[in-house]
C-alpha cells in the first residue's frame, strides 16, 4: 500500500509542471501580438505624418509657384497712362514696348513696387508688358489703345493726299502698302501734305508720322486703289457725228454730254449693262463757226473724266 502511494505522488506533481508550461505559452504570444500592434501603429503614424508633409510641401510649392504680379493701368490723360506693377516678390524688371518696337527695360531694384509714365502715341497701337521677378518668372499683359489721329488721307481717283498739322516740328513721314517695305519722306514742319500714287485694288495703307521728340502718329486705312475712266472724243469721217470713246478696268456708269453750251445736259445711263467699253456716236448739228462737245463719263466707283473738243463748220 505504501508504495502504491509512493508511484502516484511523482505522477502529481508532473501535472503540476505542464500545467505551468501551458499556462505560461498564452503570456508570450499575447506579449508578441502586442509588440507587433505597437509597432504597426507607429509605423502608421510614420506614414501619415509623412504623407501630411509631403502635402503640405506640395501645396506650398504650388502656392508659391501661383504667385503672380499685379499690373494695372491709370489714365492720367488722353495721352499719358501709369503703369503700376505690385508682386509679394521682388520685382526684377519691366519691359514695356508700343507695337513691334524696341523694349523699354524698367529696373525693379529689388522692391515689390513700380510704376512708370508712359506716353501713348496717336492712333491705334498696342501696349506689350513683361513683368520679371527676382526667381525669373515672367507675365506678359497687352493692351490695345486708341487715340484720334491728326492724320487725314484722302483719296482721289489713283491719288492718296496725306496731311497732317502738329504742335511740334514733324521731322519725317513713312508709308507702306500691306506688308510692304516702307518709303520716307523728310517733313521737318509743323504741317504736311503728301501726294502718292494708290495701289490697284483694294490694300491696306499704314501711315507713321515722328515728330522731332520721336513722337509717332499712325493710321491705317484700307484704300480700293482705282483709276480714272479713259474718254477719247472724235468725229467720223463724214464729220456729221461725234463719236465717243470710252473704257474702265471696272465698269462704266453713265455718260453725260452738252452741245454747242446748250443748258440742256443729255444723260445716258449704262450701269446696268456692265459694260468696260463703249463707242458712242452723237449727231454733230454743226452749227456755223465753233461747235463745242463736253463730255463726262463716270465708272462704278464714282469716279470720272471730262473732256472737251471744238470743231469748225
Amino acid at each position: 500500500m505504501n508504495q502504491i502511494l509512493s508511484t502516484s505522488m511523482p505522477m502529481d506533481n508532473s501535472r503540476k509542471k505542464n500545467k505551468k508550461v501551458r499556462n505560461k505559452q498564452p503570456v508570450e504570444i499575447s506579449s508578441v501580438l502586442k509588440f507587433f500592434a505597437i509597432a504597426i501603429l507607429v509605423f502608421g503614424i510614420f506614414m501619415v505624418a509623412t504623407g501630411t508633409y509631403a502635402i503640405y510641401e506640395n501645396q506650398s510649392e504650388k502656392k508659391e509657384q501661383s504667385i503672380e504680379p499685379t499690373i494695372a493701368i491709370e489714365n492720367k490723360t488722353d495721352k499719358v497712362i501709369l503703369l503700376k506693377v505690385t508682386h509679394q516678390r521682388n520685382i526684377e524688371k519691366i519691359e514695356y514696348r508700343w507695337n513691334d518696337e524696341e523694349p523699354i527695360v524698367v529696373r525693379g531694384n529689388n522692391g515689390q513696387y513700380l510704376e512708370q509714365q508712359i506716353n501713348v502715341p496717336l492712333g491705334t497701337n498696342t501696349l506689350h508688358v513683361l513683368v520679371q521677378d527676382e526667381i525669373g518668372k515672367q507675365i506678359t499683359y497687352d493692351k490695345q489703345y486708341e487715340v484720334e489721329s491728326n492724320i487725314n488721307i484722302e483719296v482721289s481717283g489713283n491719288k492718296i493726299k496725306i496731311k497732317c498739322e502738329s504742335d511740334t516740328k514733324i521731322a519725317y513721314m513713312t508709308y507702306r502698302w500691306d506688308e510692304e517695305d516702307e518709303q520716307t519722306i523728310q517733313i521737318n514742319s509743323t504741317t504736311m501734305e503728301q501726294e502718292i500714287e494708290a495701289m490697284k485694288g483694294l490694300h491696306t495703307l499704314t501711315v507713321i508720322v515722328v515728330d522731332e521728340n520721336n513722337n509717332t502718329d499712325t493710321k491705317e486705312q484700307k484704300i480700293n486703289g482705282v483709276s480714272k475712266p479713259k474718254l477719247i472724243l472724235d468725229v467720223d469721217e463724214q464729220r456729221e457725228h461725234f463719236v465717243i470713246k470710252t473704257s474702265d478696268e471696272e465698269r462704266l456708269s453713265k455718260i453725260e454730254f452738252v452741245l454747242n453750251q446748250e443748258d440742256r445736259k443729255y444723260e445716258l445711263n449704262i450701269d446696268e449693262m456692265n459694260l468696260k467699253e463703249l463707242d458712242y456716236t452723237v449727231p454733230m448739228e454743226l452749227q456755223p463757226g465753233e461747235n463745242i462737245i463736253q463730255v463726262t463719263v463716270y465708272n462704278s466707283s464714282g469716279l470720272s473724266e471730262e473732256r472737251a473738243v471744238k470743231f469748225m463748220k
